[in-house]
Formats: C-alpha cells, structure tokens, sequence
C-alpha cells in the first residue's frame, strides 16, 4: 500500500488544473471527472461525500486500485470527518487537518455551495511535501468544489423541474375530479407507470415541529427511497414522500418496504432529532384509476399510525382490523381511560410486585386463546399460564368466560399495544 505523496505544482501547473476543472463544467461533465482529475494531477486521493460522510465519487489518483482506503478512513473516523465538514460549511471555506487517519495523512475539506446550502464536500488526502504544497491543495481542493457546485446546481435545477412535474402529475391522479380514462392513463403513463400493472402506495409522512426543516427531511427520505428502490416512482409532496410500488403483495415485499422505512426512520432521527416519521402502506390495486385508491388507503393507515405509535415500522391498511375503528374515537384520551377502566388494577398490580400477569394475558389473546401455543412462546407450562390468567382476571375483576367482558379485555389490549404499551414485548 502507497500513501499518495501530494505533487508540488508550480503556478502554471496550478492554472492549467483550474482551466481544465472549469472545462469540465462547461461542457456539462460530472462529478466523477473533477475528482479523477483532481486526484491524478495533484497526485492525491479525491471524493465528494455528502453530510452522512456517503462517498458519491471517488478517485485514487496513480493508485486507482487503493481508492477505497479512502472511504475506509473516512468511515472508520467519522466523528473527526463529520467536525471539520460542519466546520467548513459553516465558515463556506476549505479547512485542511494536517494528520487524519491511520496514515496521518493531510485531509482538506472544502464545501460544495448551491445557493445557500453546502449540498456536498469535496475532500482531497495526501502527503504535503511543505507548507507550500499544503496551500496549493487548498487552493486546487476550493476551485474544484466551486466547479462540482456548477454541476450538482444544474442538477438540482432539473431535479426541481422533475420533481415538480412527478407533483403534479400525481395529484393529478389522486386528487382532480372528472377525469377521463385516457387522462388517467396519460398521467400514468408520464409518470413512468403502465396504467395496467399491479401496484401499492408507500406514504412517508414527516411530522416536523413549527420550524423544522421538513423540505430538507423531505428531501433525505426520497435520496434514500430513490437509491435502494430504483423500479419504483416517488413523488416528493413537501411534507410526505409517495412511492408507488410495482408488483404482487407478499411477505418479502413487506419486509422489504418495512426496512425500508426503518432505514428512513433511523436516518432522520439521526440528522433531525424531533422529526418522527410515519409510514402507511396501501392494499395492491390494479390499474391506474386506482392509484387514488391506493393513496387514501395509505393516508388512512399514516393517519391511524399517527394515532397508535406503538403499531409496526409500517402501518399496513390490509393489517389494521379493529384499529381502523378505534382510529375513528377523536379523543384518543379517552381510549386511554377505557383502557384504564378494564385494566388499570392489573396493571398497577404487575407494576407494583414485578410480575408479569398482563403480558401474559396478552400472549394468550394473541395465540388466539391457546394456553399450549402461550406457554411455547412465554417459555414455561400451560399449567402456568392457566394459573396467571386466573390471577389476572382475578385481579382486573373481569370474567374471561364472559363474551362482554373478553371483548373488552382484548379492545383495551389492542388499544394499550397501538399506544406503544405492547404487553407481549415485556414478556420477552
């Protein structure tokens, strides 16, 4: 392994690079060529990377092969990377850190600027020979990023024009009335989708407070659905990401769409504390009439998700059962003191004495009233399930041989677990 020796460029060496580096941009070049000519010219290891320290280009100068050492250093000292990539966008000027990573290697950091915003970071690694050659890196590192912004600006000028018309052409869809069967076909059509075939909504809600970046949340959910979902079409609506899923309904799908929005959930939490995001996903539906089907079904499910926190990673409209009525209740406080009406003494009781009476209760409804299938899953007897459910009816003053008083039991278990008071889970 070879740790590039930066090249001292005399002033003309420097002005050719920038000539060509401008070049690029003029004749509508892209990222990949500045970091390539960065890193051979300049005899550097080159990148662009976003705020996540993702590497979107990358480039090992005469060492092409050892390119993602790079990425390997960056990854394995984040926290130092993502210190000096705030700092540089926030002073919008190129910071160099004299000795980073296993190979104590010389790091500058310059900020790709669109507008107001640093969208990016070009970074350059290598051996300075002196002081000199430190600052004519700099100097070549802040004009490369100057030029990558002419690039990534163009790019968001399209990406906007896009998005806005993916907008329109989806409310189209979903929201104008008296439309034609042609006119719904044709706005499908442009939006990438064969009117006829199978498909699903996945609607990510974002819940920002008064302030928040929502547009900028926005924005990182539909990067992140686009990038591991390329098949599927997604419209940014400012405060929720629409992607419409083509294919049949299955378990694999649903996994796959519920890590999915983990992925997005786990994200944003990570960048925009106090953002919560809500996923709801419709029923397959075929055709492009509907679409609109699709998407009130996976509002709906966004909306009782917003409700009952405690649900899944995606609200499922197909999976909600009883909650699709208990959603309709407006004064959630009240599904509270039902549920404290039918179980508050069990659980105070189990709260007080450590036991676990209520989950197993819980586990037992959910095995649909099956003591053997209860005891397999709490690990013990079905003697001792028998014995704890006796206890917890005891204690709740309920009668589980009575219909009334059953059904109540498992209303108030359904509304404790969308709650986010999942009795099963304490019992794991």
């Amino acid at each position: 392994m070879s740790v590039p020796d930066s090249t001292v460029m005399d002033l003309h060496q420097i002005v050719a690079l920038c000539s060509e580096l401008s070049s690029v941009a003029t004749a509508d070049g892209d990222l990949g060529q500045i970091v390539a000519l960065v890193a051979g010219r300049a005899g550097v290891w080159a990148a662009v990377v976003d705020d996540s320290l993702s590497v979107l280009e990358l480039s090992g100068g005469p060492e092409p092969d050892e390119a993602d050492l790079l990425a390997t250093a960056l990854d394995e000292d984040r926290e130092t990377v993502s210190q000096l990539i705030s700092a540089a966008a926030q002073m919008r000027r190129a910071l160099s850190l004299p000795a980073f990573g296993a190979w104590a290697v010389s790091l500058v950091v310059a900020p790709i600027l669109v507008g107001n915003d640093a969208v990016a970071y070009l970074l350059t690694a290598g051996h300075d020979a002196d002081e000199t050659g430190e600052d004519t890196r700099i100097m070549v590192t802040e004009h490369a990023a100057m030029v990558s912004a002419v690039i990534l600006g163009r790019r968001r000028v399209v990406a906007i024009a896009a998005g806005r018309a993916r907008r329109e052409l989806f409310d189209g869809l979903v929201l104008v009335g008296d439309r034609t069967a042609a006119d719904i076909d044709g706005w499908a059509r442009h939006l990438g989708i064969e009117p006829g075939h199978r498909q699903r909504v996945l609607l990510i809600a974002v819940d920002s407070p008064e302030g928040a970046p929502a547009p900028a949340v926005t924005d990182l959910v539909e990067h992140l659905i686009t990038a591991r979902w390329p098949t599927a079409t997604v419209v940014n609506r400012g405060t929720e990401v629409v992607t419409l899923v083509p294919g049949d309904d299955d378990a694999g799908l649903a996994r796959r769409l519920g890590g999915l929005a983990k992925l997005c959930r786990e994200t944003v939490t990570a960048r925009f504390p106090g953002i919560r995001i809500v996923a709801g996903l419709s029923d397959p539906h075929t055709g492009a009439a509907r679409i609109s089907t699709s998407y009130e079904q996976a509002r709906r499910a966004v909306d009782i998700g917003r409700t009952f926190p405690g649900l899944s990673e995606v609200v499922v409209f197909a999976d909600l059962g009883v909650h699709r009525l208990l959603a309709q209740v407006r004064d959630v406080a009240e599904l509270g003191r039902f549920t404290r009406h039918v179980l508050g003494d069990l659980l105070d009781y189990d709260r007080a004495n450590g036991t676990d009476f209520g989950a197993t209760l819980a586990v037992y409804f959910r095995e649909n009233g099956s003591p053997q299938r209860a005891a397999a899953l709490l690990h013990t007897h079905p003697n001792t399930v028998a014995y704890r459910l006796r206890r917890a009816a005891e204690i709740a003053g309920v009668d589980l041989g009575s219909y009334t008083d059953r059904l109540a039991v498992q209303l108030a278990l359904e509304i404790l677990n969308g709650l986010g008071g999942d009795l099963c889970a304490t019992s794991s």
